[in-house]
């Protein structure tokens, strides 16, 4: 679902549909507290930490997700990720990422998240399955890591994480469709931790997530070419094609964000925003055909990005995936290992 701008605030539309937003936050409520009741007699081998959030379209989740993975790994702790597998059919059983041949047969997200980390990772609508399998296939892991579920309350969870969009926020707090909520604000009380996405202090932070908000900066380290693998450095990518206007695509939560941070590198863009998970219409790649254009895209995008030699779109040096990375703050990833079962449990 694209982001419409009277998500943004309380005009006359956004109040207009207050009564069906209303009856969206008394549902999510009703299901969050069933669901909560039913947690208590399910039991998984490994605790779960969610990396989710609260509004509908991008926030910058998959990225803190990875980076979290990444600095686990880093200190010796093994984890796995469940997640959905949006936009792929799964059927009945969940899958393991590790066996696809695709992005197509496992969604974009999962499959990116196992490249950049390598950790196993189990796609499935039902995220309580996905997590069974997950500790039963790989019984080292120490941590189950969910990407997204926030509101999938069936998964039973120890940690809550929620990212917010430092420009959003919280939209005009209300649900939808009057607002971008998927539940009521006050699903925020539920997070051990809230990262706020492009805020540039802690006060910013806390002013939109509260006490336990801290900010997070997604920055671009480099440019891999989708024909060799090569990463190009940022100085040289704009030195080299980087020089001439380009192309740019994402199809996101949140596609503006993506071509401002490109924007701000200096790059003269011709932009597509398409929808969340979409892939690159026909009439699209006819456009980017006959341009003869450098095309970047999201490292998302690049998942679902069909490698054909030759082609047009993989001569080297013409599409590139922009390659970036969340820090988290610093004592975060110490603090979650304090609190982590030993490995003998």
């Amino acid at each position: 679902m694209r982001y419409p701008a009277f998500w943004q605030r309380r005009g006359l539309r956004s109040l207009l549909l207050w009564p069906l937003s209303l009856l969206v936050c008394v549902i999510a409520v009703r299901r969050r507290v069933r669901a909560s009741a039913r947690q208590r007699e399910i039991e998984l081998p490994r605790p779960v930490l969610v990396v989710g959030n609260l509004t509908v379209g991008g926030t910058g989740k998959t990225p803190v997700l990875i980076a979290l993975a990444q600095a686990l790994q880093a200190e010796g702790v093994a984890v796995g990720v469940v997640s959905r597998g949006y936009g792929a059919r799964i059927g009945v059983e969940p899958r393991d990422v590790a066996e696809a041949a695709s992005a197509a047969e496992v969604g974009d997200e999962p499959w990116l998240i196992h490249e950049a980390t390598g950790v196993p990772v189990v796609v499935h609508p039902d995220r309580l399955r996905a997590a069974a399998l997950l500790c039963a296939r790989y019984p080292e892991i120490r941590l189950v890591l969910s990407d997204d579920g926030l509101q999938h309350h069936a998964l039973p969870r120890r940690w809550n994480w929620v990212v917010l969009d430092a420009r959003r926020g919280l939209g005009n707090r209300f649900c939808l469709p009057a607002g971008p909520l998927r539940e009521p604000a006050s699903g925020l009380d539920r997070a051990a931790v809230v990262l706020v996405n492009g805020a540039p202090d802690l006060a910013s932070a806390r002013a939109l997530g509260g006490d336990r908000a801290q900010p997070v900066q997604f920055v671009l380290t480099g440019m891999k070419d989708l024909y060799t693998g090569r990463v190009w450095p940022l100085d040289e990518f704009l030195a080299g094609p980087g020089a001439e206007p380009l192309i740019a695509l994402a199809a996101i939560g949140h596609p503006e964000r993506f071509f401002a941070a490109l924007t701000a590198l200096g790059l003269t863009l011709e932009t597509y925003a398409l929808a969340d998970h979409a892939p690159v219409p026909t009439g699209l790649r006819h456009h980017l055909r006959r341009s003869g254009q450098v095309v970047v895209m999201t490292e998302k995008d690049a998942a679902k990005w069909i490698v054909q030699r030759p082609g047009w779109h993989n001569q080297p040096g013409q599409v590139f995936a922009a390659c970036g990375r969340i820090d988290l703050p610093a004592g975060l990833v110490a603090s979650l290992i304090a609190e982590l079962p030993g490995e003998s449990n």
